[in-house]
Order: structure tokens, then sequence, then C-alpha cells
């Protein structure tokens, strides 16, 4: 074990300092890994400033690794597992827009698979590992949703109802679920359909930003961010984790915490979140056990 020795006044002490300093700064977008041992984040320590990497670490904080370190893309975001735990899929500010990326679980074999016009976004693997969904977004018009297979290859757009379509995700059930503006009024609420865009159902009737559902390992249960509790309604104030059944029946608030609490992730046992807090100052990533509401953080460490 390494130690610090430090004097004051004289006096000899050691352990003065921490072994391994907490990683301070921005992190979030946290995913976990199939066999929940691992997580993987973004981390900048000015967000301003900084770019934003790609990290992994042991789930109890430990054994901190940055993936990434292609500056030419200063924004990367939105980095998630592939189901055989190999590789992890992000997004990347590159040449006037933004494109998909994956790497494998060690940090090699960087591979971009996306070269298309405007911001393509948000990844997220199919069930079975052979497709990754994601969003479009134009220098004019509305977000599409997209599917191309692993390789990036055979790119083509999703069924796209007449609204800004966020977030897709593809069920073991062959279901698309996303959140949409398709009813207007600047509000955002999940909604599940086939993916030709038929039997198109809604799953939130509430008047916020509904955003990032994520179905839980057994598809019965959906957890999303929402700022339903904010009187503004502005994108900027607060928002809460509710989870509901999946059939948008049994909505329930799960954390109260003052600012943000956004992009919860399950546990691959279903019995615990991961999720990441802002307040005025970025609050790292945290676990919420669903068993008794106990929230936890994640304290980071480097080597």
């Amino acid at each position: 074990m390494r130690f610090i020795v430090c004097f004051i006044l004289g006096v000899l002490l050691t352990n003065c300092q921490p072994d391994n300093p907490e990683l301070t700064g921005h992190i979030g977008r946290p995913d976990i890994s199939p066999d929940g041992r691992k997580i993987t984040f973004i981390y900048a320590k000015d967000a301003s400033e900084d770019v934003w990497e790609i990290y992994t670490a042991d789930l109890n904080g430990k054994n901190v690794k940055q993936l990434t370190y292609f500056t030419e893309a200063r924004i990367k975001k939105s980095p998630i597992w592939s189901k055989n735990g190999k590789k992890i899929a992000f997004h990347a500010d590159i040449n006037d827009g933004a494109q998909i990326f994956v790497i494998d679980a060690d940090g090699e074999n960087l591979t971009q698979l996306t070269n298309l016009p405007g911001y393509n976004v948000e990844p997220h693997w199919s069930p079975d590992g052979s497709e990754i969904v994601f969003n479009s977004i134009p220098k004019k018009g509305k977000v599409k949703m997209l599917i191309m297979n692993k390789d990036g290859s055979n790119s083509r757009e999703l069924h796209n109802p007449d609204g800004n379509n966020w977030y897709p995700r593809k069920t073991n059930q062959n279901l698309i679920i996303f959140t949409s503006d398709l009813n207007q009024d600047d509000y955002y609420d999940i909604f599940v359909m086939n993916p030709d865009g038929s039997n198109i159902q809604q799953l939130t009737f509430i008047k916020a930003i509904n955003w990032f559902p994520e179905y839980s390992p057994d598809e019965t249960k959906i957890v999303f961010h929402s700022n339903q509790d904010d009187p503004q309604l502005n994108d900027s104030g607060d928002y809460n984790l509710y989870i509901m059944n999946a059939d948008g029946t049994g909505i329930r608030q799960i954390t109260n915490l003052s600012g943000q609490e956004l992009h919860a992730k399950w546990h691959p046992s279903g019995e615990k979140l991961i999720f990441e807090w802002h307040n005025e100052q970025p609050m790292g990533l945290h676990t919420l056990n669903l068993s008794n509401g106990e929230i936890e953080k994640i304290k980071l460490t480097t080597d």
C-alpha cells in the first residue's frame, strides 16, 4: 500500500492525504456492464473547457480507466455496453456534426460506425446485439430514429411519427420504445410501437418533459426522468426519477433530490439503478437500491 508522508508543525503524519484521490468534475451518462461488475461514463474536469472522454470503472468506483483520447472530438457522450460486454458504443461531435463510434472495453480498436449528415447520437444496442438504434438530428427538420447493423452497415430510418423522436430502444418483444413531442405543446411523452410504426401506444400523459425511458431487465418496468414536479417545466429545472409498469400504469416517483437526477440505468439484477445527479454543482454518479430507497454515491478513485 502506498503511504503519503507529511510534516505539520514538526509532527510526522502518515496517510495525511488519501492514497487514491476521488475523481472530481463533471461525471455523467453512466451504463452498467451486462455482468453488473463494471460501469462506463463520461468525464471532464471542466465541462466548459475540457474534452469529454469515455471512462470505465468497477461498480464500486475503483480501477478508473480512460478509454478515449481523441481530442478532435471535444464532446463524447452516451457510452453503452454491448450485450456481450466486449464493446462500448458512443457518439462524438466531429466534423461539424456527430457520429457514432465503437471501442473495445479495454480501449482498443476505436471504429467509426456512421458517416451521415447532421448529428447522429444516442446509440443503443438491440437485445441480441446485432443492431444499434440511434437518433439523427438534421440541420433542418425533426429528430429521427434510425437503425443499423452493429458494424454500421445498412443504416435506415425506423418509422418516425410526426414529432421529434428521441431515445429509441429495441425490446425483446421487437418493440421500439421512445420519447416524442408528437402531441406538440412542447411536452415529451413516452411511446411504444412496432418497428414499422404500427400499434403506437402512448404510455405517459404528463404535461412535462419525460425522457430517457429504460426497460428493466425483465421488461416489466420502465424508469425515466421527468420534470413534472418543476413548476417552470424548463429543461434546466428540477428532474426526478420515476418508475412505471410496462403498460404505463402505476407511475411513482423514486427520487426527490434537489436539482436533476438523470439517465438512470438498471443493474442486471433489477434490484438497483445507477444515475447521475446535478445540483448547483455536479454531484457525480449514484446507486439507488429499489428495495429500500437507499441512495449511495459511487466514489470514483484514481490509481
